[in-house]
């Protein structure tokens, strides 16, 4: 398997992804110290969705595309965080077209101020090249560079505030994740007080369930779930739902992630019964 986003740029996941992203940087940015954005896969920074590799998945026809179609006063009645989502790719798409979308250092850089400094990874030639040339901001230090051992590397940061979103393809990560976990926990071992956000596919439910005892076993506290599934876990589809795990989550984010993943549920998920929306802590204070 050759992973490339293009396909998957704009599905329901990358939509839940981007709406909790800004949530955290948003959060961080009600301190005055600077902080910094470390992205371990950061992709082509930008996407297209009217090319052959959008068009060919379709993914994003059950993700933005269902967004973009709400009317106003739909869109008025969603949380905050997810009309600030809206705004900015309404902003994208009327700059660069109705198939423009943004990846995550580009909804980050949206988010971060002058002050503040990202750190951003892709170790893939051609894909790198693609986020060079979309990424364009001297804030942003762009790396050619495998994040399993350039994250380690940066970390902790000078700012010693800051956000690490970990976003892999999942070609290597595969079972419960133990490359995940051990990263994680070496991670946090060199930047305790980092804010961590790792994002992860649900497609069988025993798999996330070791997962998570996994990570309960790590002594790590403050651990968030936020899940959306658009379909049963019992569907045999290629992606039911997806996760992001939040360690050291900001004051108030947890209230905001669930309200919009509430609200986003009825609007992304593929049948009436079965899908859900959750946020809870995996391990409290």
């Amino acid at each position: 398997m050759n992973y490339r986003h293009h396909f998957h740029a704009g599905n329901f996941a990358d939509v839940m992804k981007h709406v909790l992203l800004l949530q955290l940087l948003i959060r961080l940015n009600s301190k005055d110290k600077v902080y910094r954005y470390i992205d371990t896969h950061g992709g082509a920074g930008f996407y297209d969705l009217s090319t052959a590799e959008a068009q060919k998945s379709g993914e994003f026809l059950n993700g933005i595309h269902r967004l973009v179609k709400l009317d106003q006063v739909t869109v008025r009645s969603a949380p905050q965080a997810v009309q600030q989502y809206l705004k900015i790719v309404e902003n994208v798409r009327a700059e660069r077209g109705k198939g423009a979308y943004p990846g995550s250092p580009w909804f980050a850089l949206t988010q971060m101020r002058d002050i503040d400094k990202a750190t951003v990874f892709e170790m893939q030639r051609d894909v790198f090249q693609q986020l060079k040339s979309n990424i364009r901001d001297k804030r942003a230090g762009l790396h050619e560079r495998d994040a399993y051992e350039g994250l380690l590397a940066v970390i902790p940061p000078q700012e010693k505030r800051g956000l690490v979103m970990i976003d892999p393809p999942y070609e290597i990560e595969r079972k419960d994740f133990p490359q995940l976990v051990e990263l994680l926990q070496n991670v946090h071992r060199k930047w305790p007080t980092g804010v961590i956000a790792l994002w992860y596919p649900i497609k069988d439910r025993a798999m996330i369930e070791r997962f998570e005892k996994k990570m309960i076993k790590t002594g790590i506290r403050r651990q968030l779930i936020c899940e959306i599934c658009v379909w049963p876990d019992d569907t045999p589809v290629g992606l039911n739902g997806c996760g992001l795990l939040v360690i050291n989550p900001p004051w108030q984010f947890a209230q905001q992630a669930s309200e919009a993943l509430q609200w986003l549920l009825p609007h992304l998920r593929m049948q009436e019964q079965g899908p859900r929306a959750a946020v809870r802590w995996l391990v409290g204070e």
